[in-house]
């Protein structure tokens, strides 16, 4: 089985080393790979401007006119071969004769033997070796009046190489200034991201121990929208400590009253003494405070549950809504001798219709505590509408009426609500509370 590379390895190191080491391998392939090809396009510009300078000379010659050439440029060499007598013009040697046969049997033989036979073409070019040093040549084939000369052109390779040791040095010190400038330019910006960063960590690390901090990144890039990111958290977070305690805070009284009555009365009720008159009447009392402190403790645990619900993948089926209504809602009319009005239609709701009858619950049984005289559910197109004719919520209430922990109206704690609002989360709907004329609706959209 192959091993996976890492790509995560530069991970390990601080910004500032991981662009070292970056700028490190760039370096490193650009000697190795770029260089070698910016000299060998260098060689091949240089190569071509030797044949040019070759050809600019030649074409100074005035046909019909065997001269030795007189030039300011003494780079250049010139041999003159007459084809009809197959030898060299003797008042045309620029060079030694010696070194003209020697160069005519190691670098322009073929070419001039060729270029002879071959009447076709009028120039070639090429170079070769000689003890070491490059060539390059030029063939001309001149014609004139009672004419049929070739003029060789050529120099060594001495001036390109210190053509081309001026243009790679130009280059490479050009390169790597830029090289320099562009290391300083990043190691700048990295700066700038290790000091935000820094920042970011400074503030993330008080907030396990709770202490105050400030974060002012003024930044609208990426790192500007994550520390605004922290810092919201970090406000969501201390609001929600201070509705769990808060929450504990109500929970706790709320809990403490049933107690106290069940360990009073039942002291009582041992000593032979009624607080309600009789037995029966007394013991009823702790009856229903039992039931009270049961029904905070199961809410209690169906919150809990809801929060194991919601991050498990579920299925998610849809019955219709007005069945559930009329089946368990109906019931519920003669509560508190309210009027339950319904206005429904075939909508079918995403869920489970038990978690929905807990909402709807929830939500009626709050409206009993407030409502006038009626509460009116009504299902269309998808939607669902609870309302009823009650006093209106607090403006600064109705924004965090379904939050958990917080006190709700009349100092209620309201895990119902807390309940409506995570149902309704885990099943992708979003759930509101309006004032309206004459009353408060609870509304349920997709």
């Amino acid at each position: 089985m192959k091993k996976k590379i890492n790509f995560n390895i530069l991970s390990r190191f601080s910004l500032l080393s991981q662009l070292l080491i970056v700028f490190g391998l760039v370096l490193i392939s650009f000697l190795t790979i770029v260089m070698p090809l910016i000299q060998y396009n260098a060689n091949h510009i240089i190569e071509n401007q030797m044949y040019d300078m070759l050809e600019n000379t030649q074409n100074e010659h005035i046909p019909g006119e065997i001269r030795k050439e007189k030039r300011k440029n003494r780079l250049i060499s010139h041999l003159y071969y007459d084809a009809e007598k197959n030898e060299w013009l003797s008042d045309s040697f620029d060079i030694d004769y010696s070194f003209a046969n020697s160069l005519y049997y190691h670098v322009i033989g073929n070419d001039l033997e060729g270029i002879v036979k071959d009447k076709a073409h009028k120039t070639r070019t090429g170079s070769g070796v000689i003890d070491g040093t490059t060539y390059y040549y030029r063939i001309a084939h001149l014609t004139g009046s009672n004419t049929d000369y070739y003029q060789i052109s050529f120099l060594s390779n001495d001036y390109s190489d210190k053509l081309l040791g001026i243009l790679m040095k130009r280059v490479i010190y050009i390169l790597y200034a830029f090289l320099l400038i562009m290391a300083v330019v990043l190691i700048l910006w990295v700066l700038t991201f290790i000091k935000p960063l820094n920042k970011i960590k400074e503030y993330v690390n008080k907030i396990p121990s709770g202490e105050e901090g400030e974060l002012h990144l003024n930044r609208k890039d990426e790192i500007g929208i994550v520390g605004d990111a922290i810092v919201h958290m970090n406000a969501d977070i201390k609001k929600q400590e201070k509705a769990k305690e808060e929450m504990i805070h109500n929970i706790s009284h709320d809990l403490k009253t049933p107690i106290a009555l069940i360990k009073s009365y039942g002291q009582s009720v041992k000593d032979d003494i009624y607080p309600y008159g009789d037995k029966e009447s007394s013991m009823d009392i702790i009856l229903e405070n039992a039931n009270r402190l049961e029904h905070k403790v199961k809410m209690l645990l169906y919150l809990n549950r809801l929060d194991y619900l919601s991050s498990e993948d579920k299925k998610l089926d849809s019955f219709v809504m007005k069945d559930l209504i009329v089946k368990d809602i109906v019931p519920m009319q003669s509560l508190n001798d309210l009027d339950i009005v319904l206005d429904l239609d075939e909508s079918t709701f995403v869920g489970n219709p038990d978690h929905w009858r807990v909402v709807i619950e929830n939500i009626v049984d709050n409206a009993s505590r407030y409502a006038k005289s009626i509460i009116k559910i009504t299902v269309k197109d998808g939607n669902m509408t609870i309302f009823n004719d009650g006093e209106h919520i607090d403006s600064h209430q109705i924004q965090d009426l379904f939050d958990p922990y917080v006190t709700g109206v009349k100092g209620q704690f309201g895990l119902g609500l807390s309940i409506v609002k995570k149902t309704c989360q885990m099943y992708n709907y979003n759930v509101k509370a309006v004032n309206e004329e004459n009353g408060v609706s609870f509304i349920f959209t997709k």
